[in-house]
């Protein structure tokens, strides 16, 4: 068994005179979830193309389970690579049926293998549906369902969440959560630092083509389950004893001041469970004006690594 899913040693990628990439390095263990972070124009999407196979290195070595990428690895990969373009007149099915027919599955196959792969993105009673006619949610979640035709053990997923309004980013985050506990290895570019804290165990930092932070997501430890805490800020107009908001919550919250008008309250990290304690504390007519997200030691980090994006 190969003791990394994914490997790269020394990569480096030029597009002409522009080098993309400069002696890349890192790997991703089984079963590892690995959030790939960087501003725009650091290389993300040109790694996740080697990766795929899509585009070679200039120089360096690329291997997915211990063999070279390319067409013999593809079978243990899926991938998704900024957002393909889709004729909006194929139903889902048409899809992932041409996927699994590429992936060169026999016909026989390809059914079941269309259902296990939409049933895990929960786009299976949609699959009838012109693609043209689906959510901005549910289109992307069939792009993912198609990178899972075949049962990949790695995916590789290039802003798996873009677009997303936050209901929809919640229920493709429980998707990809429920992808990680299966045992498959994910390898996930985004901006977005909260999808890599929901989903990830280990963050990389990349900058101008340079890897420059390896580390857990969070501090002390790679546990990052979706009982993890979460701690939000709340803004009231005027100042609320933490009681009142006290009363709200349940035995495994907390609340304590945060400042003259503000509350901090310590919860589970779930979005819809914080969506249902703003919905709780204005029905109790406390005057909240905002609520929003401590500052989490990620940010922290990725600012530290990486720096403020160049205008």
């Amino acid at each position: 068994m190969a003791t990394s899913a994914l490997r790269l040693d020394g990569v480096t990628y030029r597009y002409g005179d522009r080098t993309a990439l400069s002696g890349l390095s890192f790997s991703v263990a089984p079963g590892e979830a690995v959030g790939y972070l960087g501003p725009n124009g650091a290389g993300k999407s040109t790694t996740l193309k080697l990766v795929a196979g899509v585009l070679r290195p200039t120089s360096g070595t690329v291997e997915i389970l211990g063999a070279a990428a390319g067409v013999d690895a593809r079978a243990h990969l899926g991938a998704l690579i900024e957002t393909p373009g889709v004729p909006p007149y194929l139903r889902g099915a048409d899809v992932l049926e041409y996927v699994a027919a590429v992936r060169g599955m026999p016909p026989l196959d390809r059914a079941e293998a269309v259902r296990r792969a939409s049933a895990a993105l929960g786009v299976h009673e949609r699959l009838g549906t012109p693609v043209g006619e689906l959510s901005t949610g549910l289109h992307r979640r069939l792009l993912i369902a198609a990178a899972l035709v075949g049962d990949p053990e790695i995916l590789v997923l290039d802003e798996p969440t873009l677009g997303l309004d936050p209901l929809a980013r919640h229920d493709l985050r429980e998707a990809l959560r429920a992808l990680r506990a299966s045992g498959r290895t994910l390898l996930v570019s985004t901006h977005l630092l909260d999808d890599v804290e929901a989903v990830c165990d280990r963050v990389l930092f990349l900058r101008d083509g340079r890897l420059v932070g390896d580390e857990p997501v969070r501090e002390g430890g790679p546990s990052n389950a979706p009982g993890d805490r979460r701690t939000v800020i709340l803004q009231f107009a005027k100042r609320v004893p933490p009681s009142a908001v006290r009363a709200l919550l349940g035995p495994d919250e907390s609340v304590t001041d945060s400042a003259e008008t503000e509350l901090a309250v310590e919860l589970p990290g779930d979005d819809l469970r914080q969506a249902e304690l703003i919905a709780a504390i204005v029905g109790a007519q406390l005057p909240l004006v905002g609520a929003r997200p401590a500052r989490d030691r990620l940010t922290q980090r990725y600012l530290q690594a990486v720096g403020r994006e160049d205008p």
